[in-house]
C-alpha cells in the first residue's frame, strides 16, 4: 500500500507528518510519499535523527502550500503547485492508493471532490 501524505498540512507540520511517515514505514512496512517542500521535509527527517531516508519513505516536491486563510473553493485551482493539488493528483494518476492531510478540510473536500471525483 502506498499513502501520500500532505506534509506541509497541519499545526506542526511538517515535523509531525514526517514523524508518522516515519513510524508508518517502520511499524507497518508500507510505502509513503511526503509531499511539499523538499528541504523542509529533508530537515524535519534528520530532525528525527534519521540521517538517509528509510526504504519505503520518498519526498515529492511541491512548492506550494494552501493555507488556513486561502478561499477553500479555489485554493487548489489557484495553487496549482501545492502539496494538497500535488498529491491528489498524485492519487488520480494512480500513483498512491490514499491522500492524507492535516490541513483546510474545506479545500481538501473540493479539491478531492473536483480531482479525484468518487
Amino acid at each position: 500500500m502506498r499513502i501520500i501524505v500532505d506534509a506541509m498540512g497541519g499545526d506542526n507540520a511538517p515535523q509531525a507528518p514526517v514523524q508518522g511517515a516515519l513510524q508508518a514505514v517502520k511499524e507497518y512496512g508500507i510505502e509513503v510519499v511526503l509531499v511539499g517542500r523538499g528541504e523542509e521535509i529533508l530537515k524535519a527527517v534528520h530532525n528525527e535523527g534519521v540521517a538517509e531516508l528509510p526504504q519505503g519513505l520518498s519526498i515529492t516536491h511541491a512548492d506550494q502550500v494552501v493555507e488556513m486563510c486561502d478561499n477553500p473553493a479555489t485554493a487548489f485551482k489557484e495553487k496549482k503547485d501545492s502539496s494538497l493539488t500535488v498529491g491528489l493528483n498524485m492519487v488520480k494518476a494512480g500513483e498512491g492508493d490514499a491522500f492524507v492531510s492535516a490541513g483546510s478540510t474545506g479545500a481538501l473536500l473540493a479539491a478531492a471532490t473536483l480531482l479525484v471525483k468518487r
